[in-house]
């Protein structure tokens, strides 16, 4: 998968960045090898945290961001 930068969206910083900070989903999608991508978005959910984000234009918007545990 390829980007250029990764972005927040508005949802993402009125509702998940206070739980789940930016620096720990940076980190997550960097290291995920697989992610599940349907159309334009990207969804990496574990057993401890679910990243859903939107390709567009090479950058990736985060859209929700949590821990599932």
């Amino acid at each position: 998968m390829y980007f250029k930068a990764i972005r927040k969206t508005e949802h993402y910083k009125e509702n998940h960045e206070k739980k789940f900070p930016w620096s720990r989903v940076i980190e997550i999608i960097l290291k995920t090898k697989n992610p599940r991508k349907i159309e334009n978005k990207i969804e990496i959910k574990t057993d401890r945290y679910y990243i859903l984000c939107e390709l567009n234009d090479n950058v990736i918007w985060v859209i929700n961001a949590k821990n599932i545990r």
